[in-house]
C-alpha cells in the first residue's frame, strides 16, 4: 500500500532541518525565515528503553502575521502530541524561541517516561517507548505557505502509530484555510465525490484485487465518507486531502491521500480563495 505523502515528508525534514533557510518566491512569503531546531534524549532503565526527538524548521525571529501564526500552529501540534501520549500539560512561556519550545516539550515527554519506566522496573517488565516529531514548510509561493506535521509513536504493542498533517497559511495575513473558507458551503458534496474517485484512483486501485471497489476497502461507508478530519493542503500540483490512520481505513492501508489539480477544484472554490492559488 502506497505512503501518505506526510508521512514521507518527516523523513525530509530530518534532512533539510539541519540548516536555516529562507523563502525565495516573492510576496508575502519572501521575507518568511526558519532555524533548524531540534531536541533528543533517550533514556535506559534496566530493561527499559525510550527516546525522544523532536526537529524542523521553526519560523525566525521575525515578527509577521504568517510567522506568528505558523509558530501558533507548531506549538499547538507538539503540545497536543505531547499531551495525548502522557497526559502532561506542556508549560510554554513563549512560542517566539523555537528552541525553547522543543525543549520543553522534550522535558515533558521524558518526565512522563521515567515515571512510567519506574513502575515498570518494580515489576521487572521491560519496554521500550519513541516519539519521533518533524515539521517543516511543504510548499511557498508569493501569497501561501504550507507546512506539515508528522509524528510516530510507539509505547508498546504490535506497531507504532504515525500522524501526518499539514495546514495552509495565507501568506500577507496568516489565516489558516481550511475546507470551511476553502469551498463555496453548497459545492462540498462535490468536493467529496471528486475526492473519493481521486481516493481511489491514486491510492486504493493499484493494489486492489480484481472487481473492488472504493467501498471494499474501507472501514467506513464509503455512501457517508466525507473530507478529511485535518484540513487539505495547498501543494505545487494540486490540493492534498490525507486521511490518518484508522481514519477510514484499517493500520496496514497507512495514510491514505490524493491530490487534486486546481483546475478541477477552482470553480468550487470561495473567489477569495481562488485568487491565491499558484
Amino acid at each position: 500500500m502506497k505512503k501518505s505523502i506526510f508521512f514521507l515528508a518527516s523523513v525530509g525534514a530530518a534532512v533539510f532541518g539541519l540548516a536555516s533557510c529562507s523563502s525565495g518566491n516573492g510576496g508575502g512569503a519572501e521575507a518568511f525565515e526558519t532555524d533548524s531546531v531540534r531536541w533528543a534524549d533517550s533514556v535506559v532503565m534496566d530493561g527499559c528503553r525510550a527516546k525522544v526527538d523532536i526537529k524542523g524548521l521553526y519560523p525566525g525571529s521575525g515578527k509577521t502575521a504568517l510567522a506568528d501564526s505558523v509558530r501558533a500552529w507548531i506549538g499547538g501540534r507538539l503540545e497536543a502530541g505531547v499531551y495525548d501520549n502522557s497526559g502532561l500539560r506542556v508549560s510554554v512561556s513563549s512560542l517566539d524561541d523555537g528552541n525553547k519550545l522543543v525543549e520543553e516539550c522534550g522535558n515533558t515527554l521524558m518526565s512522563f517516561v521515567r515515571t512510567d519506566f519506574d513502575g515498570f522496573v518494580a515489576d521487572s517488565i521491560a519496554v521500550q517507548y519513541e516519539f519521533d516529531f518533524s515539521f517543516g514548510p511543504e510548499f511557498r509561493s508569493d501569497s501561501l505557505m504550507s507546512y506539515f506535521f508528522s509524528a510516530y509513536l510507539y509505547t508498546g504493542g504490535a506497531h507504532g502509530g504515525s500522524l501526518g498533517v499539514g495546514q495552509t497559511f495565507v501568506a500577507n495575513t496568516g489565516e489558516r484555510l481550511t475546507a470551511a473558507n476553502i469551498f463555496e458551503p453548497e459545492s462540498l458534496p462535490e468536493v467529496v465525490e471528486i475526492v473519493k474517485e481521486s481516493l481511489w484512483e491514486q491510492y486504493f486501485k493499484e493494489n486492489s484485487e480484481p472487481g473492488s471497489s472504493l467501498g471494499d476497502m474501507l472501514l467506513v461507508n464509503v455512501d457517508t465518507l466525507g473530507l478529511p478530519s485535518y484540513p487539505p493542503v495547498f501543494a505545487a500540483d494540486g490540493l492534498e486531502f490525507t486521511y490518518q490512520q484508522y481514519e477510514i481505513a484499517c493500520y496496514a492501508a497507512g495514510m491514505p491521500s490524493c491530490t487534486v489539480p486546481y483546475d478541477r477544484l477552482k470553480p468550487l472554490m470561495r473567489p477569495e480563495t481562488a485568487r491565491l492559488l499558484p
